[in-house]
Formats: structure tokens, sequence, C-alpha cells
């Protein structure tokens, strides 16, 4: 048995219907020879079910938030990490400082509730404005990384890598039989410590990384499931 933990957007999640429809085909096959297959995403469990939903996606597990809520194959939420009212409000006072738009999720939805609240997201205008966020939210005890139009803000004990050996040690997995594939700056902890592959386009930040590089998920699929 083997084990994958994938990142889902431009890794699994791909603009391209064939290559899409190739991934997905060779995650059901890799589930039905006995192997566990984990989406590891930095979107929330609401955005990532319509996607799932539509195309059919199947999973063994799902790790969202960055690995703030973990769910199993059920959709039973099996552990969930929040952010600290405290922690919270110090990065609404650095969003505001900066004129930056914001909204705090608990996983699933937007919420106006602090104390379930995962995830602070600001909505940056421009590299420079996100930059300037990320340098000033580094002074707090927090994990903040840009996406393509978001400031993502967990708690700092929260990251892929720490997700994944949570979700182990609660559902008993081996974790040497994990292996893990991404492409983003938010993928770089796991991708450092365990066994597994980047995309051949990927986030600079990942270029030092001594990982062999694929074109498409499902050629990474193939190769695990012939060794």
């Amino acid at each position: 048995m083997k084990i994958l933990a994938s990142d889902f957007d431009d890794t699994l999640f791909v603009k391209e219907k064939d290559v899409l429809e190739k991934n997905i085909k060779a995650i059901k096959e890799f589930i039905n020879n006995g192997n566990i297959f984990c989406i590891i995403t930095g979107r929330n469990y609401s955005y990532l079910k319509k996607d799932l939903n539509k195309y059919n996606i199947p999973y063994s597990y799902l790790i969202c938030c960055d690995g703030a809520k973990l769910f199993n194959n059920m959709d039973y939420c099996i552990d969930s990490y929040y952010l600290k009212e405290e922690k919270i409000n110090k990065c609404i006072d650095i969003l505001n400082s900066n004129n930056c738009k914001y909204y705090l999720d608990d996983g699933y939805n937007e919420t106006t509730n602090k104390n379930d609240c995962i995830k602070v997201v600001g909505i940056f205008e421009n590299l420079e404005q996100g930059n300037k966020i990320i340098s000033k939210l580094k002074d707090l005890d927090v994990y903040s990384y840009l996406s393509t139009e978001h400031i993502n803000i967990i708690d700092n004990s929260v990251n892929k890598l720490n997700s994944l050996k949570r979700l182990f040690n609660l559902e008993k997995l081996d974790i040497k039989k994990l292996h893990v594939i991404g492409n983003e700056i938010n993928d770089l902890e796991m991708l450092k410590y365990f066994d597994g592959a980047i995309m051949k386009k990927h986030s600079k930040i990942l270029d030092d990384l001594n990982k062999k590089e694929f074109n498409f998920l499902y050629e990474y699929i193939e190769e695990l499931s012939k060794n």
C-alpha cells in the first residue's frame, strides 16, 4: 500500500480538461488498488467540495485551509485548529492599517465569529501591498503567505507538513509510506520533509528542492504504481 498527498489547484485540479480527466482516472485506479489518496489544499472545505462533487474526484482524506481542518472520506471533521482571538485582532490591525480588505474563515464559510475562526484571508490589490503586509505579519505568531489574490493567515503551528503528521497520528497510518506532490510556497514544508515530487510549473521557492519534476499528476501516480 502507498499513500499519496497531493496539492489541489494547479497540481490535481488544472484548466486543461483532458489532463484533469486523466488525473481523476489515475486517482480512482490508485485508490481501487488499495492505496490511500489525500487532497491537501489551502482551500476551505465548502469551496473545495464544489469542484470535488462537480468532477466526481475521489479521495481518502481531505486536508483543508493548509492543515487547519482534517476530514475523512465520509467528510467527518477529525481535527481542527483555531486561531486565537488575540492573534486575529493583531492581524486585522495590520490589514486595516494597510487598507487591505479581509474576511474570517471558519473552514467552511466566511464568519464574523472570532471564536470559530481558523483563517484570516486578506485581499490584496497588488504584489507590493501584499508583500508589505506579509513582512509585517512576520512579527506576529502566525503563518502567512501570498496566493494569487489572497493573503492567507493561519496559526504558526499549522502547515501542510504538521497537518500530515497529525493526520497520520490520529488515523494510525504508516508515515513511511507517504509520498507528496505540490507546486506552491505552501507546499514547501511537506516537500522538504517527505519523499515526493514537484510540478514542472512551480513557484521559484521550490527550485532548490532535490525533487523529480512532473508535467502532470497522473504521470507521478503512474510512476508510484509501478514501483
